[in-house]
Parts: C-alpha cells; structure tokens; sequence
C-alpha cells in the first residue's frame, strides 16, 4: 500500500502495491454500480457480484458486500443483510455452487457491523479516505493553479469522484487486513515460543522429579550399606600399638641409655 494513505504496515514489510487481484479491482470499480442497480439485482447477479474479479478487494468492507455506503445506520445494514441473504440463499440457488460462500460473505459483513466498535472502525476507515482523497484533489487543484493551469481535475465529475474514493477505502482496508494478519503471525509465533518453554520446563521438571524418586528410594540401600561398615570397625585406625621395652629394675621404660651415662647428650650436638 502506498505511504501516502496509511502507515499500519512499516515500508519494508509491505505487499507490493498493485498485484493481479488489486489490477481486476481497479478495473471492476471503474464500473461501480450505483446503489440503486445493486438493490435491484437478482441473487445470480448478487452471486456473481460477489466473486466478481477483484472480489477480495470489493469485499473487505463490509458496508461494500451488502450494497451500502459507510452512512448507512444500523437498521439499514440488518435490512439490507435480510434482503441479500434470502437472495443469495443456497436454497434459492441450489444449481449455484457459489451461492453458499456468497451467502457465508453477507453473513460475515453483517456480523462484523452488528458490533457497535467495529462498525465504528469501518465507518472510520471510509470517513479517514474521503478525507484522503479530498486532501489529494486539493493539493493537486493547489498545484495547478500555481502553475498557471486550470483547476479542473477528474475528480470534479461526481461520479469519478465516488470512484478515487472507493478505491481509497479498498486500499486502506487492504492494509488493515496485511497489519492484521502480521499482528496474527506475530502472535501465533508468541504463542509456539510459549508452548515450547512451557514444553522444556515440564520436561525438566520431570527429570528433577525423577531424580529426587531415585535418590529417595536408594536412601535405605546408602543407609544399610553406612551401618554395615560401621559394624565392621569402618573409621578405626588399623595400625599396632609397638610396646616399649621395660627397664631392668622394672622402674619405667627406655633402659637403652643407661649405660651412656649423660654421654648420650653428645650425639644431639
């Protein structure tokens, strides 16, 4: 979408701005039909309607699948939603495979505008590009008067005029619903992030669990084995006491020097 209408999406994450379905809208909606004409159709025509060339376009604004514009109050929208299902109706049009997914779109435009909020949002979104356009015919007029031209422009004739407008619209919900679907894929990926930690966690969770079980029920087996190399004198020095000769008289211990004398103090030296 172009940076001039909205800047939901940031420049580098945005689609192309015109691509083969964008092309069959932009030559569709030079043949918008007046509300009038589509009040008027028959359910094949509704059908047909509906899954026109660059229908995925047409139909991201809810007011532009039941035939109205954003001035429509709420009543008019559950008219003009009772008047359209019963045409499109699979059971009216039973030799139309398309019917049902036609009939699936009213239903899906309505539900969306019975929501006070989002018919509040959609309103804005078709208020935010009139304002768009008439901007864009004003500074163009602007322009041309500075160069000494006539002010006229295209969108003079009523008529083109409801046309650059629509198209305007078209390409402001053509970016909401891009924004959207990031936000969407952003989420879902938030969301695989979450369940994986959440999966890790658990997991190692039950390891710990695990290795507490098997610490526990080995403890008596360590408890049994401590006590058997208690009983057997585990932890007491092995080594033989070595007993000293006694003196001679029997009077204490260390007769080696007696003989010596006090000479035994030389070998210190």
């Amino acid at each position: 979408m172009s940076s001039a209408v909205v800047t939901l999406v940031p420049e580098s994450q945005r689609a192309p701005d015109v691509d083969a379905e964008m092309s069959d809208f932009l030559a569709q909606v030079q043949k918008a039909q007046s509300l009038a004409e589509i009040s008027a159709m028959s359910g094949a025509e509704h059908i047909a309607r509906l899954h026109r060339p660059g229908a995925k376009y047409f139909n991201m604004n809810p007011f532009e699948v039941l035939g109205l514009t954003h001035k429509a109050t709420a009543e008019e929208v559950r008219g003009a939603y009772r008047k359209l299902s019963v045409k499109v109706h699979p059971d009216k049009n039973p030799d139309n495979e398309r019917a049902q997914s036609a009939f699936e779109m009213a239903k899906d435009a309505v539900e969306r505008l019975e929501d006070a909020d989002r018919m509040a949002f959609c309103v804005r979104i078709c208020q935010a590009a009139e304002e768009a356009v008439e901007k864009k015919v004003a500074k163009e007029k602007k322009r041309l008067r500075k160069e000494g031209e006539e002010d006229a422009v295209p969108e003079d004739d009523p008529d083109r005029m409801i046309i650059t407008t629509k198209v305007m619209i078209c390409r402001m919900f053509a970016e909401f619903e891009q924004r959207k679907k990031q936000l969407e894929a952003q989420d879902a990926a938030a969301k695989k992030k979450a369940q994986e930690e959440q999966a890790e966690r658990e997991f190692m969770d039950a390891l710990a669990k695990r290795d507490q079980k098997m610490w526990e029920k080995s403890r008596q087996k360590r408890v049994n084995g401590w006590r058997a190399w208690e009983n057997s004198g585990g932890g007491k020095s092995k080594i033989p006491k070595t007993k000293e000769e006694r003196r001679p008289d029997g009077k204490g211990y260390n007769s080696y020097w007696d003989d010596k004398g006090m000479d035994y103090k030389k070998e210190w030296r």
